[in-house]
């Protein structure tokens, strides 16, 4: 029987919430102490841009900055179309990416062709025969239920079968069939983030199960 984590259970004593609702108070526990840090580390590199580019590979990156290549985090800025990795709570390089057909929206439910926002973790990563490397994301979090109850009461999805259409999922970060769209910056996707193959194949060994990724607006 799952249980909560001892600061918690000494908070909630005998009256605990549901299991689900602990997973949501730690998510949201995470989402504070990690998006603030994330966001402070932003905002210079969103004035500056991003000072590595393409320019050295991650390893030269970590060996002249003295970084230890472990513990990797994603964080993604839809309206910069960056992808910018961290190892160690470090910045190391950026990369450029594109979106789902409707690029600017958050994903309410399947189909819509939007890139979720939020605070998401590797679930799995493969090698991919169309797209090179895929890394699966937990979409849906608890918070995109939430929303897409709420969506749903306010008829703002799509009904199937007299129902609303559900959250869907399978979005990840993986690389393209045709880097020629990525190239000219085309939002190709059904919501998933894509790179140029050559950028996630880069990184692709430093993800592990459980790691964060940022998605930002």
């Amino acid at each position: 029987m799952a249980t909560l984590p001892k600061k918690h259970e000494a908070f909630w004593g005998e009256k605990r919430p549901p299991f689900e609702e602990s997973h949501k108070i730690c998510a949201r526990e995470v989402m504070l102490r990690k998006g603030l840090f994330f966001v402070v580390l932003f905002i210079p590199l969103i004035a500056l841009g991003s000072p590595h580019g393409y320019t050295k590979s991650i390893g030269e990156i970590c060996q002249e900055k003295g970084i230890l290549p472990s513990q990797a985090s994603i964080v993604v800025i839809k309206a910069k179309r960056k992808l910018f990795l961290y190892l160690d709570e470090q910045f190391v390089k950026t990369y450029p990416v594109v979106f789902g057909q409707s690029p600017n929206k958050q994903k309410l439910h399947e189909g819509d062709k939007c890139t979720p926002e939020g605070i998401f973790r590797v679930v799995s990563k493969r090698f991919h025969d169309e797209w090179s490397r895929f890394i699966l994301l937990d979409y849906p979090t608890w918070d995109d239920v939430e929303r897409h109850k709420e969506a749903c009461a306010k008829g703002l999805i799509p009904l199937r079968e007299g129902r609303c259409i559900g959250l869907g999922g399978g979005i990840g970060i993986h690389g393209t069939h045709s880097e020629a769209l990525n190239r000219s910056e085309i939002d190709w996707t059904d919501g998933c983030i894509s790179l140029f193959n050559g950028d996630i194949e880069e990184f692709f060994p430093y993800l592990e199960r459980g790691d964060l990724v940022f998605i930002f607006p």
